[in-house]
């Protein structure tokens, strides 16, 4: 049995080795690796849940009921990932950690980078479905440009042959032979004035002629 003074001696430097725990932002502070692996799950889960908002946006252009409700699921199965990590960061109560923090870090980063190929992986297959309908257009336009190069030549064609009847025509006479002359709004004018002028200079005499005789001898 300890005399009483060594007893006393053992219970001081028993409780002086004793480990008091310590709050959550401390023991971050103490190791900001596991702080950053806990962000590098944050980011994860950011872009994961971006991957599946962008398959949900595709399900829908063609729309495609299985592939929304499907996308819709991994939406939520995120969302309910970013609010486990906000509840671990809330409760202090991290996660047991089978590796390092230097290997979370990394096997976070990775699945990022595989989250993000996956989210291209499904921007190319949204482009490659709208191939067809481009493909389509482009066909469209073409069979436009033919049938404006067919009314092009068309009408040159009309052209050259309007032209050639018309030099034909400079050098022939009609059967009065007078050479035909183009209907023109001028031409119509000037034969109005013609005919005025000319039924003037017939009635004045007339008229002249016509009053002598009412006046008499």
């Amino acid at each position: 049995m300890l005399p009483t003074g060594a007893r006393d001696t053992q219970l001081r430097e028993s409780n002086n080795q004793k480990v008091h725990p310590q709050p959550m932002e401390e023991a971050m502070n103490q190791n900001p690796e596991a702080v950053e692996a806990l962000i590098s799950k944050v980011f994860t889960n950011i872009s994961s849940l971006k991957s599946a908002y962008i398959q949900l946006q595709a399900a829908h252009t063609p729309y495609d009921p299985e592939k929304i409700q499907a996308a819709d699921k991994l939406v939520i199965s995120e969302l309910k990932n970013l609010s486990e990590l906000k509840h671990f960061y809330r409760e202090n109560n991290p996660s047991p950690v089978c590796a390092s923090p230097q290997d979370s870090r990394l096997a976070a980063e990775i699945q990022e980078q595989q989250i993000l190929l996956k989210t291209y992986g499904v921007m190319v297959k949204k482009f490659q479905s709208e191939i067809p309908n481009k493909d389509s257009e482009i066909l469209q336009l073409q069979q436009h440009i033919e049938e404006a190069k067919q009314k092009q030549a068309k009408l040159e064609r009309n052209l050259k042959l309007r032209g050639m009847s018309t030099k034909e025509s400079e050098g022939s006479t009609d059967e009065n032979g007078f050479p035909p002359v183009d209907l023109t709004p001028d031409l119509f004018t000037s034969v109005v004035e013609a005919a005025y002028k000319a039924i003037h200079d017939f009635s004045k005499p007339l008229i002249n002629h016509d009053e002598g005789s009412w006046v008499g001898p």
